[in-house]
């Protein structure tokens, strides 16, 4: 109804351009929050997932081994993402090719696929038929439903942005079952993976996203995050950001 309600408006009131974003980024966020879009919020799902999502490291690594063996004899899919295809000096995590011989050494039905791959669609079709473990890159953010999903791992999650991360926990628990995201990190401290692994909620995300990343230039738009105004901050100042809003308001309505 909303939406229907802006493209049928008229005059200098008809919307011009609308933006959909499960997770905005800093810059949109910010200017949501100082009221310079008018936003309208999908706030249901069409079911409740539940997943729990857990910052681990190197010591958790026989826990972790443990659960994907439980989950498999469940005929449960497990997905682990990994920061790079191949070996990289500057990165401190195994890639993909590394980690592969490892994987098909302890479980059957393992299935690998990255950016570059020409038959990914293909291999996402037959992993979800009959695979066990899907040993990916971020390629698989998005794409073909995986309904038996119900553990991912994220290899080096703090390279990744809280957006990327949300859409990767995303794929599992796409038909209600119990599901668990773990975010495998050399920094399990990482006071971002911290408080991103407390909410599941698209709109806290994109509200932590602003706060570690800063709103950027909301006015020219050229920076999207970085940045934020001297003696404002847009994700602790909300009271000030909301005073002022309703100080405009007031002063909109007695001008009209």
């Amino acid at each position: 109804q909303r939406l229907e309600s802006l493209i049928s408006k008229g005059g200098d009131k008809r919307a011009h351009m609308i933006q959909f974003s499960a997770t905005p980024i800093p810059r949109t966020q910010a200017m949501m929050d100082s009221a310079l879009l008018d936003v309208s919020l999908i706030t249901t799902t069409p079911f409740e997932k539940n997943i729990t999502t857990q910052t681990i490291s190197k010591p958790d690594f026989p826990a972790l081994l443990a659960h994907i063996k439980a989950e498999i004899a469940q005929e449960h899919q497990v997905l682990i993402i990994y920061p790079l295809v191949e070996e990289s000096s500057e990165v401190p995590y195994q890639s993909l090719e590394e980690s592969r011989g490892f994987w098909e050494s302890k479980f059957e039905d393992v299935y690998v696929t990255h950016g570059k791959d020409r038959d990914k669609e293909e291999v996402l079709l037959e992993f979800r038929e009959k695979g066990n473990i899907l040993l990916a890159t971020t390629v698989v953010e998005v794409g073909i439903s995986l309904p038996k999903l119900t553990l991912i791992v994220i290899v080096g999650a703090e390279r990744l942005g809280l957006a990327t991360l949300h859409q990767l926990r995303g794929r599992v628990g796409r038909n209600g079952l119990k599901s668990w995201c773990y975010l495998y990190s050399n920094a399990p401290a990482n006071e971002r993976l911290v408080q991103f692994s407390q909410t599941t909620n698209g709109f806290d995300i994109a509200k932590l996203d602003l706060k570690f990343r800063n709103s950027g230039d909301i006015l020219d738009g050229t920076i999207q995050s970085g940045q934020k105004f001297r003696w404002l901050d847009m994700a602790e100042d909300e009271a000030v950001v909301a005073a002022a809003q309703r100080r405009v308001s007031s002063i909109v309505s007695q001008s009209s």
